[in-house]
């Protein structure tokens, strides 16, 4: 009796521990550009930049954008262009002052509009991936309780 209930006990505990440690909620993250500040201020500095995804609760929020050119220039200006259209702003990168555990916090990227609002980009990103041609922001837990992504790319 004690060999029947034996095995079944043992392959549920392995089974608890394969789901354990299948799956992470963290992206593991790579980049071809250093995740130092200057590093990353030196790549948004080459050329223009256009959004190529945006989530914000529950809604994609890519057509917003579309058709827009961004300049990531010195003096942390930021510029949006499109037909007939520009936008000022202010950009900065800096090294984040949050105290928690995930190392894909630690670089905060701040987009603040002057006018309009930035429809939903002027916030408090977290750098969570960067190359020469891409850079991939997001926000977990923001007020809605939802994580929000922003993507752009050299263009």
């Amino acid at each position: 009796m004690k060999k029947i209930l034996f095995f079944p006990v043992l392959f549920f505990i392995f089974l608890l521990n394969i789901a354990g440690t299948c799956c992470d909620d963290e992206v593991v993250v790579t980049s071809t550009v250093d995740k130092i500040p200057d590093a990353i201020r030196s790549t948004l500095n080459q050329g223009t930049w256009k959004i190529t995804y945006f989530f914000d609760s529950k809604t994609n929020k890519l057509n917003s954008f579309s058709g827009y050119n961004f300049t990531f220039g010195l003096n942390d200006l930021l510029t949006a262009q499109s037909t007939g259209l520009d936008y000022s702003g202010k950009w900065s990168v800096a090294k984040s002052n949050k105290v928690d555990d995930n190392p894909h916090n630690d670089i905060e990227f701040t987009i603040a509009f002057l006018s309009p609002n930035g429809a939903g980009l002027s916030e408090d990103w977290s750098v969570f991936e960067i190359n020469p041609t891409q850079l991939r922001l997001r926000i977990t837990g923001s007020s809605a309780g939802e994580t929000k992504y922003l993507t752009f790319e050299k263009g």
